[in-house]
């Protein structure tokens, strides 16, 4: 059975979740997997009550996902390192993940897809956390709204809200290689 490992970073929900619904929807066993990767973030890496909450938001999926026959993978260290040793572990022939936006994040990512792509692994990433990818929305000089209400009356025009995804009822049960 194919499998895909679905990156979650600050996306820890299992509803209205892109990236997980485009892999179940592709046919692959999702592998959820979280990377602690907080030196990429710098200079804005997370304090301590973001690290406390973080904490308690992982150990609340990693529940869910164990109620639906699931578990969450935790890794510490560089994402592309980390998601090349996962794909060895799980032998996953895909990756999906929801956005980011932070041009430092957003650079990291493109460059891991480009990575995994050369490797011949399907990697996917998902809008997540907006109505409309930034890239889509313009004023009239296409340009980025610099006022909200011309921009909320272009975005409700041209963008219908979307129906949130559901949480997936059941999820198949992954195992790594070896065990």
């Amino acid at each position: 059975m194919r499998s895909a490992l679905v990156w979650f970073r600050r996306d820890l929900r299992l509803a209205d979740n892109p990236a997980l619904g485009a892999a179940l929807h592709a046919g692959y066993v999702p592998i959820p997997v979280y990377i602690d990767a907080q030196d990429e973030e710098a200079p804005w890496q997370p304090g301590a009550a973001t690290r406390w909450w973080l904490h308690h938001s992982l150990a609340a999926l990693d529940a869910q996902l164990r109620k639906l026959g699931s578990a969450l993978l935790l890794r510490r260290g560089d994402s592309a390192i980390e998601l090349d040793r996962l794909l060895g572990e799980t032998g996953a022939q895909a990756v999906f993940w929801n956005r980011l936006y932070d041009p430092v994040l957003t650079r990291r990512d493109a460059t891991i897809k480009a990575h995994l792509r050369a490797r011949g692994i399907h990697a996917e990433s998902c809008a997540g956390h907006l109505i409309a990818e930034p890239w889509e929305i313009r004023n009239g000089s296409a340009q980025p709204y610099r006022v909200f209400t011309p921009f909320w009356r272009t975005l409700r025009t041209r963008f219908p809200l979307p129906e949130p995804l559901p949480s997936p009822s059941a999820l198949p049960a992954h195992t790594l290689r070896g065990l």
